[in-house]
């Protein structure tokens, strides 16, 4: 009974009083601390939050659209240093997914839960909680403990869009929402390389990451989105609109030199190739051909004293993967990779907490540096938590990925539950195979939100698939 009920719930019902009273709460006491501590546009900002939640909560639609613009503002603020507004945006959405789910499963009893992934990453995320105590004898702070643990949270997200996105409509709208942000962070980057590039004086400045903003791991996302959406759309209209998204973003992500995303963009796409009829495949290879060439074109136009150095760093940095170690970039990586695999033979159990930083040498800089980012994450996950929690997330991510398998075949070739599965799929295949390998996704909030929209789009395809 209770998984009629919860397919059978209008999408617009609105939440219960007390539900939004509770979350009130939360922006209401910040505003007064803010108030009291004459932070001014703290308060302001938590102002503007009591407003949005009455809002987007009764009508949960519209918060779910809101949560796939906040990407945009939650890229843009992330820097090395805690910005108050970003607390006030991560500390509104964490109250709002978690007082969601509370209610859902406390109060009204429904079952959330619909296959063992879902079981295995609330595990993981539940007994992340007991590495604190580990943190703290390590001497993390705890203030940054909890900066790069709370974002992890946000993954939770993909119940509730699982829950209320019904139609194909409705899906077309967040998707909408997600490739608006995308052009957003994608025109920000342009925009700073552009103002960071004038002042370089030399050609080797031009690598100086002007752009970079762990943004591109998005983009990537969302250029394979419009890649596959392309492949499916009969409109010409449509397929010519996203050709457009993705040259901006595209170009974007060239002027990153971000080796990172394109590997995520081409396992992603050989992975969705296999799901695709022969038309579709037609159809991505030539939007995939125009791609390359206009985001060429648009780097030339967009620089046109810098683009023939800016195209050979491009050429190079990709060429460079071929000297082994010979490439700094490679060989701190693998250095860095090899002192942490140390550091998880030492402590394979419970890990040594999250912040944790230690020592390895770096090539480039020709010295040891102290640094806690590891650049993988399955490695990064088994030092801080120890290697049984690696598993246990390893075993969440493949536990969504078999259980997308699975409903894939069921679908209609041309549908746009299918269009939805192939992306969920080819999006955690390169997620697994290329972003965990090479980045760390729980780390930062950008990276964490990849992993976020790929779970949502995962476990979407039934959902959609009932309602056609």
């Amino acid at each position: 009974m209770q998984g009629t009920e919860h397919r059978e719930r209008p999408v617009g019902d609105e939440l219960p009083l007390g539900f939004v009273v509770a979350l009130l709460s939360a922006p209401a006491g910040l505003a007064g601390l803010a108030v009291a501590l004459c932070e001014e546009l703290v308060a302001a900002l938590a102002v503007v939050g009591l407003g949005l939640t009455v809002l987007l909560f009764h009508r949960p639609l519209l918060w779910l659209f809101a949560v796939a613009l906040s990407l945009a503002p939650l890229t843009l603020l992330q820097g090395p240093t805690v910005q108050p507004e970003e607390v006030v945006l991560v500390l509104w959405l964490l109250a709002g997914v978690v007082g969601w789910i509370g209610w859902h499963v406390l109060v009204q009893r429904r079952q959330l839960v619909e296959h063992w992934g879902d079981k295995l990453l609330l595990l993981f995320l539940g007994l992340s909680t007991l590495n604190l105590p580990i943190a703290l004898l390590n001497d993390v702070p705890i203030e940054e403990w909890l900066r790069r643990w709370l974002p992890m949270w946000l993954l939770l997200y993909y119940f509730p869009v699982r829950y209320y996105i019904r139609t194909p409509r409705q899906l077309l709208v967040l998707l909408a929402a997600l490739l608006i942000a995308g052009l957003v962070v994608a025109l920000f980057s342009l925009q700073r390389y552009r103002a960071g590039a004038m002042l370089a004086e030399y050609a080797y400045q031009l690598r100086g990451k002007y752009a970079r903003t762990q943004a591109e791991h998005f983009l990537a996302f969302a250029i394979l989105g419009c890649v596959v959406g392309a492949a499916f759309l009969r409109s010409l209209l449509w397929r010519v609109l996203l050709l457009v998204c993705a040259v901006v973003m595209g170009a974007a992500v060239v002027v990153t030199f971000s080796r990172t995303a394109w590997m995520s963009v081409a396992i992603g796409f050989l992975a969705a190739w296999l799901w695709l009829s022969w038309r579709q495949r037609l159809r991505a290879v030539i939007t995939g051909g125009t791609l390359i060439g206009i985001s060429v074109a648009v780097v030339a136009v967009a620089f046109p004293a810098l683009s023939s150095v800016l195209l050979r760093l491009a050429e190079q940095r990709f060429l460079s993967i071929g000297q082994g170690q010979r490439d700094l970039a490679i060989r701190g990586r693998l250095e860095q990779l090899g002192r942490a695999l140390e550091e998880v033979v030492r402590f394979p159990l419970g890990g040594q907490g999250i912040g944790k930083a230690f020592p390895y040498y770096e090539p480039a800089l020709f010295r040891h540096i102290h640094y806690e980012y590891i650049h993988n994450g399955y490695v990064a996950t088994a030092y801080r938590y120890g290697v049984p929690m690696a598993l246990l997330l390893i075993a969440a991510l493949v536990g969504h990925l078999w259980y997308g398998i699975r409903q894939l075949r069921r679908l209609a070739p041309d549908s746009v539950a299918r269009m939805v599965a192939v992306l969920g799929v080819a999006g955690m295949l390169s997620a697994m195979l290329s972003l965990m390998m090479m980045e760390n996704p729980l780390d930062m909030r950008a990276t964490t939100m990849v992993l976020l929209w790929t779970l949502a789009l995962l476990n979407l395809r039934q959902t959609l698939a009932d309602a056609t």
